[in-house]
């Protein structure tokens, strides 16, 4: 190749060299200006698979919801067509005639369900009817024709009212004589507050356990701004007309032919410290349930737990007295109440089997035991025609096998070789053989119960108000036992505990303090009557 040819071909490649760098280079930059965004484009796209993951994960539980719905309805399909399969469930098909507007009305409405739960009506309540009709512009009465109604049920509580009633009580002068009005009494001398309020108190402070200072509080949030002071002595003072009631249910308790008694402790504030300085005691609160009258008795004694209080209270009682194994109790049948029997507790004699339980002995025990209240639990008077009578026969079949079981297995664990005396079985079933001549006296009568489960269920009502308050003194334990008493009472026998107390304190407030102790007798809650006033 020639020279000229050369340096034209090098010249050229050195131009088709230079327009591929001058390419490259507006390649680079417009290549730093796509990156730039890309990386824009690229966190955009981040955000939003977030968010479709987000929704994704919503639907997937919507889809998980809907699928348990699914299945739940096609269950209730299977259900129904199994039913309709069945001889016994299928149903002649009505003869269909052409509907009116009579036959229309007529029509039943669909029963409302939730899950085959059955709504509770509330027949206690006050009932308001109300006729609402439609509010749409369009509708015309006169034109409209009426195919019927349904009922929407909607339940309002209007929370506590309070009123001042002001009695302007005028005086006249006729013939040299002046006449008076007179307002209605309360309970207490020279008192604006009538028994209302201190039913309302005792219901919060003695049924539902609910300190003064915070019934006071609920007062005060309902409208009505009461000194704690004055509550106090709304109580205290009124307990004095109602002394004579709490006698009469002290008679009325052993005049029961069946009680069943514990006690429990309540937290009591000295006036004077104890020797080692202590201001706060456990003072016991005894209790006493009719359990053919419903009534409940609770007592106390300076916080004494010792058999004497018990003795003192239980004169004059002749039947069965149903009972744990404290010793306050030994006496009975005893001496002075040889007339009482002693009926034990099934369930404290089973629970300490219960509590071993790593010793498989010990809850074979504890499962026989079970087994009488499974027994039991067969049949209830008044059930299916099922009588005292009846119930009698059967308690005493079941019973003497297993008992006759139960003291087996007790003889053959007191029986063993080398168990030392601290042995936990062998403590629990000592337990039981020392009252075991007793248990059967529980299957002599139908009406027994096999424990004393009813008595802890009330004194549950002193264990919560033990977790809530410390009673200031002996005297406010004694006013909390009679108010206590009446409550309880009320609630077991089916009684509205502001009702009574409205009732009973205006009228134990007018009667003279000599009135005899028996007249109280029909104002107790399982003979009270609302008085007409």
């Amino acid at each position: 190749m020639k020279k000229n040819e050369l340096i034209e071909f090098l010249q050229r490649q050195i131009e088709f060299l230079q327009g591929r760098l001058d390419e490259a280079l507006a390649s680079v930059s417009s290549l730093t200006l796509s990156n730039e965004k890309l990386q824009s484009t690229n966190e955009k796209l981040v955000a939003t698979v977030d968010e479709l993951r987000k929704q994704m994960a919503s639907m997937e539980e919507a889809m998980k919801g809907k699928s348990a719905e699914l299945s739940k309805e096609k269950a209730a399909r299977q259900a129904v067509q199994r039913l309709q399969g069945s001889p016994s469930e299928r149903q002649k098909k009505p003869v269909t005639t052409p509907a009116t507007s009579e036959t229309r009305q007529q029509k039943p409405e669909k029963k409302r369900t939730n899950n085959g739960a059955k709504r509770k009506t509330h027949p206690e309540c006050e009932v308001e009817t109300i006729i609402v009709e439609p509010d749409n512009p369009d509708f015309n009465p006169e034109a409209a024709t009426f195919i019927g109604e349904c009922d929407v049920v909607r339940y309002v509580m209007e929370p506590m009212r309070f009123k001042k009633i002001i009695y302007k009580v005028r005086k006249y002068v006729q013939d040299e004589k002046i006449y008076k009005g007179s307002a209605p009494a309360t309970p207490l001398l020279n008192s604006q507050y009538t028994s209302s309020f201190i039913a309302g108190l005792a219901e919060l402070r003695y049924l539902h356990c609910m300190p003064l200072e915070n019934a006071v509080e609920y007062f005060r949030a309902h409208g009505f701004d009461l000194d704690k002071g004055t509550a106090q002595k709304l109580v205290s003072k009124v307990r004095v007309h109602l002394e004579n009631l709490y006698k009469a249910l002290g008679q009325a308790i052993v005049a029961d032919n069946y009680i069943c008694g514990d006690e429990t402790y309540q937290k009591v504030r000295l006036q004077v410290a104890t020797p080692s300085g202590r201001k706060i005691k456990k003072g016991y609160i005894w209790v006493f349930v009719g359990m053919t009258t419903g009534l409940v008795y609770f007592f106390y004694d300076d916080g004494s737990r010792s058999a004497e209080v018990f003795e003192q209270h239980i004169k004059g009682f002749n039947g069965a007295f149903q009972c744990d194994y404290y010793s306050g109790y030994r006496h009975i049948g005893i001496g002075g109440m040889s007339g009482i029997k002693r009926l034990p507790c099934l369930q404290h004699i089973k629970r300490k089997f219960l509590d071993l339980k790593d010793n498989p002995k010990a809850q074979e025990i504890a499962k026989l035991f079970g087994l009488l209240y499974h027994f039991e639990h067969q049949h209830r008077i008044g059930k299916d025609g099922w009588t005292a009578g009846k119930h009698l026969e059967w308690r005493q079949r079941y019973s003497k096998v297993m008992l006759e079981k139960i003291r087996m297995r007790l003889t053959a664990v007191k029986d063993r070789i080398g168990v030392p005396p601290d042995d936990p079985l062998l403590a629990a079933t000592e337990h039981a053989l020392k009252q075991w001549d007793e248990i059967p006296r529980i299957f002599a009568s139908p009406t027994y119960r096999l424990d004393n489960n009813e008595v802890e269920r009330i004194n549950r009502y002193i264990s919560l108000t033990r977790r809530r308050l410390t009673i200031g003194s002996h005297s406010g334990a004694e006013a909390a036992a009679l108010y206590h008493s009446l409550a309880i009472t009320c609630h077991r026998c089916g009684v509205n505990v502001f009702d009574y107390f409205c009732d009973i304190i205006d009228r134990c407030a007018a009667w003279p303090p000599n009135t005899p102790i028996e007249k109280y007798r029909d104002l107790l809650p399982d003979r009270w009557k609302l008085s007409q006033k």
